[in-house]
């Protein structure tokens, strides 16, 4: 009995000590993101963040920096694939304070492309095509070929999809060719077959998914997730909805295991759009009512996660903006010297330059006052709306500013709604530079609308129309 008591104990600490060993084991890089990536597939990913976690802390031990970074930027992964984007910000802010210590091209290509993911999904498309770009740079330093041509597929790829929501035809053309350089995957295939299904081509969209089915099993849960998908709109278009929805069906089942919430969304709206074909509309309608409720949930972690890359993009702006002040005074300084010199050869020269520099002073003196009125919180509220392009603005820009709309309206009523939208731009003092990139058109095009605005209001050419706005 006296034995069996003691063979029980030893049993008890020996499992004990197994599982001390196993918490504390030190991955390498490899094998943390091998791990990780398998308990992600498995739908665990959960379980893949406490990993993650737990090995930062091992490495902070070890004092192996490119083994926290890595950990940092596969935990901000792994919160984007549950589109915690708030959550998956902050860690990927971490990664990007310890990466300015060390070179490693590999962690800051995988960095910038989880930034990039992130910045999509807020709908910053151009956000994220700048960080594809340096994800891209940083990518044709590695020197593994295999690594690097994985990571250049998947960042050609992201550009493709931005410069589709985008509909920048010569953009997506051009990255084509550049992802067709690389060894060719799933995807390849798959994007070839939806634009032959786009122009009714059903036989050359079957050639081409069946070969990226053949492949599918070598590749990620995702590719063959996505081929799939496609699969099921090839039926779709033939008009076979029962064999379209087993394909979305069996799509959906991969997203669901691998927690895509994006991916989830769209094959709920394809699958309530063809259970209505087959005239099923209880299934219809429990399908529909899936896709808006997780709908709702991305929703809800976008609006919460945006005012992140949003203060991020404000700081840059305010660092490029002192950068151009120091230019411009030293810009001016030289100028002013050389008119003492040469006063009467320059005149004529050193009057330009001072109107451009008057120029220069007042777009600066809107940008200023516009980073002031931030602390305005209904203020901060507007730009956010604007920015987003949100039909809510002009309604919320009533509330705010309910004397301003009523005198504008009310003494110009032949504005259009985008006119009134513009001015009311201009009323919350927003920069040209500013305006544009909200609206992602030129600079030039700004200037045109103002232009034509100032004619509609029958403004003399040297009233600043900003001025006039905030004094209506």
């Amino acid at each position: 009995m006296f034995l069996k008591s003691l063979l029980k104990k030893t049993f008890y600490v020996l499992i004990l000590l197994f599982i001390e060993n196993y918490d504390a084991q030190i991955y390498s890089i490899k094998d943390l993101d091998s791990l990780s990536e398998k308990y992600r597939t498995e739908g665990n990913i959960k379980k893949s963040i406490e990993l993650n976690i737990n090995a930062i802390k091992n490495y902070e031990k070890q004092n192996n920096k490119d083994g926290v970074i890595a950990a940092y930027i596969n935990i901000g992964g792994l919160f984007w694939n549950l589109h915690r984007y708030k959550e998956s910000l902050k860690y990927l802010e971490s990664a990007e304070t310890e990466l300015r210590k060390i070179k490693n091209p590999t962690l800051c290509a995988r960095m910038y492309g989880e930034y990039a993911r992130n910045y999509a999904s807020l709908g910053l498309l151009d956000q994220s095509n700048t960080s594809l770009d340096t994800s891209i740079y940083f990518a044709k330093q590695i020197s593994d070929k295999k690594e690097k041509e994985k990571l250049l597929y998947f960042y050609y790829t992201w550009k493709i999809a931005n410069f589709e929501e985008l509909r920048a035809t010569d953009s997506i053309n051009s990255t084509l060719k550049k992802r067709l350089k690389l060894t060719v995957q799933p995807l390849t295939y798959v994007y070839m077959a939806e634009n032959f299904i786009q122009n009714k081509k059903t036989d050359s969209a079957e050639y081409y998914l069946n070969k990226a089915s053949k492949m599918s099993g070598d590749f990620s849960h995702y590719q063959k997730s996505m081929t799939l998908l496609a699969f099921g709109k090839l039926y779709t278009a033939k008009k076979d909805y029962q064999k379209a929805l087993d394909y979305y069906l069996r799509s959906l089942a991969i997203s669901k295991q691998v927690s895509r919430k994006s991916d989830i969304k769209n094959a709920y709206k394809l699958i309530s759009i063809t259970y209505d074909s087959l005239n099923d509309m209880e299934k219809k309608n429990e399908y529909l009512q899936q896709y808006s409720n997780i709908n709702d949930s991305i929703t809800r972690s976008e609006r919460e996660a945006l005012k992140i890359p949003v203060d991020k993009i404000i700081h840059e702006e305010n660092e490029k903006e002192k950068n151009e002040r120091l230019k411009y005074f030293i810009l001016i300084s030289g100028v002013v010297a050389a008119a003492i010199i040469v006063v009467i050869a320059l005149t004529r020269k050193y009057i330009k330059k001072q109107k451009q520099a008057e120029e220069i002073i007042i777009e600066t003196m809107h940008e200023t006052d516009e980073l002031k009125s931030k602390l305005n919180e209904a203020f901060e509220e507007l730009s956010k709306l604007a920015m987003t392009n949100d039909p809510f603005f002009l309604t919320r820009f009533k509330e705010v500013y309910p004397e301003f709309y009523e005198t504008l309206t009310t003494k110009y009523p032949n504005l259009s709604a985008n006119d009134i939208k513009f001015s009311a731009f201009l009323r919350l003092n927003l920069s040209t530079k500013t305006i544009a990139q909200y609206k992602n058109i030129s600079i030039r095009t700004i200037e045109s609308r103002k232009y034509r605005l100032r004619k509609k209001l029958d403004l003399p050419s040297d009233v600043d129309l900003n001025k006039w706005m905030m004094e209506l």
